[in-house]
């Protein structure tokens, strides 16, 4: 029986997989509704740095994302996470809306949990189906993914600030629907699987790369440039409306790289066509022996990506997850991202409360901004670390550890909170946190293969939550309520708020820079010879 299925082009599936995860960034947007739960639940510091906490471990505890994409079509992956999407946000607006009676905190935190716990689900059917279908450019496709994960809290904002400010019950509404509206559409254009490979040579896969990259930039510098408009003047309500609309249109850009990628594909096909014909006697098949030849240079490039593989594991692309948990480079990355990503987290659930005790009123500003940051990150950071590693031989873990020294810059400006620099810090925390984000899971397949490439990476990503934990729960919450505290007042304010907090994130992120230089150390055979 034919499949209902039309076959996708890998193009077609990559952009709607780069849409997929502009849904899916629900852990960068806590900032932006954490003052209504603090209000509507009555809460206070440590309360939020707890759900935040939920939040983070709903973010990243994906295994078993990662266990069912083994098993199950990707448009079944992404129907589940969108309803426990439904489900865990859904149920958090019916309490800040006093629909439903309150609950007790553990259960809130439950249900924040449940409901960013399906974004693991959309986040992973869209990096595993993407991986596989552009393992030669592995780094420069999570940097989009990741990118376009990085913009969806930019994109959530806009849309409150265009048509539900100020009611921030509502801006929980419209992150519980998105993701599960859009969800449909997207499916149905992703396809069920693997897509099929349309290969046109290098050159014209690097230009589609380009243009992507391109859209995608071009996308980031206008949701920047609204972004500061809005933070510098006083925007009308129909400005903001007519904002939403071109940010619309910029989204539906990268739908042309699909398009240029089918042309080129038939062009490409007429030419050898038309090279071969008359070379060829009667009898002779043009395409089988087309075939012939790509399957003998495919085998030979196996050869070599198999010796180089082997040097650091044996059959990485096959090893199993329990020599992979063996490894000490397995767990120098999770250490590494326990210490620096942890930090990145919670510097993000605590921007709205640190911009708030420096003075600043508009906090929303800093939310998008760090997104767009976060963003650019991720696409620079697998730009940049697949040039170091493809042209220079550089271990790519290398770019991870100049990644977590910008981010400790980032946290002294933070702790010493001189005027204006949280703007600059913003950018270094952000840019760092999504350039790990882009470089992490591409050392990751690198190193341990792609056959239990879910599973572990959603280990590895577990490790930022963890991180979370200690420093919110142990470190920022309580030195922010014992200074409110002395204050007199459940909000704190001047320096002291966050000062030993981010001084001690730093000294951490040093700690996760020397344990990315140690597995760059141990693992720069292997990137030399690939």
């Amino acid at each position: 029986m034919p499949s209902p299925w039309k076959e996708r082009s890998r193009w077609t599936v990559l952009v709607a997989a780069c849409w997929v995860e502009a849904t899916s960034g629900l852990s960068y947007v806590f900032s932006t509704y954490s003052g209504v739960l603090k209000s509507e639940l009555g809460y206070d510091q440590r309360h939020l740095n707890k759900l935040a906490v939920a939040k983070d471990l709903g973010d990243h505890i994906g295994l078993a994302a990662g266990l069912l994409c083994r098993v199950l079509p990707n448009w079944a992956v992404l129907l589940i996470g969108s309803f426990l999407i439904l489900g865990g946000y859904g149920f958090l607006w019916l309490l800040t809306d006093h629909t439903v009676p309150a609950l007790p905190f553990w259960l809130v935190c439950i249900t924040m949990f449940i409901g960013t716990n399906g974004a693991t689900y959309l986040d992973t059917a869209a990096l595993v189906t993407c991986l596989s279908n552009f393992s030669s450019n592995r780094a420069t496709v999570v940097g989009l993914l990741k990118g376009f994960k990085g913009l969806s809290g930019a994109i959530y904002n806009q849309l409150y600030a265009s048509f539900l400010a100020p009611d921030k019950t509502s801006f929980i509404l419209l992150i519980t629907l998105g993701p599960t509206v859009v969800m449909v559409p997207l499916i149905l254009m992703m396809g069920p699987g693997s897509a099929m490979k349309l290969a046109v040579g290098g050159d014209k896969e690097d230009l589609n790369f380009r243009l992507l990259c391109g859209a995608s930039l071009l996308l980031a510098a206008y949701i920047l440039t609204v972004t500061l408009v809005q933070d510098l003047s006083s925007v009308s309500n129909n400005t903001n409306i007519a904002f939403t609309i071109v940010l619309f249109i910029g989204l539906l850009l990268p739908l042309f790289v699909p398009k240029i990628a089918e042309l080129s594909r038939k062009r490409h096909h007429k030419e050898i066509t038309e090279l071969e014909n008359p070379l060829l006697g009667e009898g002779c098949v043009a395409e089988d022996g087309l075939t012939s030849r790509v399957s003998d240079a495919n085998t030979e490039e196996q050869k070599l990506l198999g010796d180089a593989g082997n040097l650091l594991s044996p059959g990485s692309d096959h090893q199993s997850l329990s020599k992979a948990f063996r490894n000490i480079n397995f767990w120098l990355l999770v250490f590494s991202i326990f210490f620096s990503m942890g930090s990145g987290t919670t510097a993000f659930n605590n921007l709205a409360q640190m911009a708030e005790a420096q003075g600043y009123e508009n906090t929303e500003v800093f939310v998008s901004m760090c997104n767009i940051w976060n963003f650019m990150g991720h696409l620079v950071g697998g730009y940049v670390s697949e040039v170091s590693t493809r042209n220079y031989g550089h271990p790519r873990t290398l770019v991870l550890a100049v990644a977590q020294v910008i981010m400790a810059t980032g946290h002294i400006l933070f702790a010493t909170a001189l005027p204006k620099t949280i703007y600059v810090a913003v950018f270094l925390v952000a840019a760092g946190y999504g350039v790990e984000w882009a470089v992490f899971p591409t050392a990751l397949s690198e190193l341990f293969g792609l056959q239990n490439f879910g599973i572990l990476y959603n280990f590895v990503t577990m490790a930022s939550p963890a991180g979370s934990l200690i420093y919110s729960t142990f470190i920022a919450g309580p030195l922010y309520d014992q200074q409110a505290r002395e204050q007199g007042s459940s909000t704190c304010e001047g320096t002291a708020c966050f000062e030993t907090t981010f001084f001690i994130m730093a000294a951490v992120c040093g700690i996760a820079a020397t344990l990315s230089i140690a597995l760059a150390t141990r693992t720069r055979s292997f990137y030399r010879l690939c």
